[in-house]
């Protein structure tokens, strides 16, 4: 009778494991699902940088434009840090050296800027916004202005090293901009 039950263990163990799999490939579907209906309306809300100054980068992210540090961990090849602001999450890894980059017009100090924004934040008001980074030093590529769909106003700063970040202020459908302008 031993060995029947042996092979009663073993296959219920079987009929079990195939229910597991099945239950988590259903499960994974629905995320899928999910996350691509998610995906066709919602905007990103997170990115990752690299930098070689990373304490550096970590303080100007905190300092400057308000983020909070959620975690970091070290790796043999560098750091990385996750930060917070407002629901948007910016994961910073430190590297030993940067990819090239094409030359950009804009650059400013030597120090060749991403020709495309690589973070987009929601302010309230772009012009406070902008008036407050240009008193605490920050570099201002691009001076408020309304996008020519009308639904944002628009400024880019430079980070501490070499990214672009854009500024948007939403205005709603009508034109109007609850901040009067």
């Amino acid at each position: 009778m031993k060995p029947n039950s042996s092979l009663s263990t073993r296959s219920l163990r079987c009929i079990l494991a195939g229910l597991g799999l099945l239950l988590a490939a259903l499960v994974i579907s629905d995320l899928s699902s999910a996350q691509a209906q998610s995906a066709a309306t919602s905007r990103p809300s997170s990115t990752s940088i690299r930098t070689p100054d990373f304490d550096e980068t970590l303080s100007w992210y905190q300092d400057k434009l308000g983020f909070r540090l959620i975690g970091s961990e070290n790796f043999v090849q560098g750091r990385r840090a996750v930060l917070e602001r407002s629901g948007f999450l910016l994961e910073v890894t430190e590297v030993d050296h940067l990819l090239q980059q094409d030359q950009d017009p804009d650059a400013t100090g030597g120090v060749a800027v991403t020709r495309l924004p690589v973070i987009s934040l929601i302010v309230p008001d772009v012009d406070k916004e902008v008036s407050r980074l240009r008193k605490a030093g920050v570099d201002i590529l691009q001076a408020p202005e309304d996008e020519l769909d009308g639904r944002f106003r628009t400024a880019q700063i430079r980070d501490n090293g070499r990214h672009r970040i854009e500024l948007r202020e939403p205005i709603d459908e009508n034109g109007f901009n609850a901040m009067g302008r």
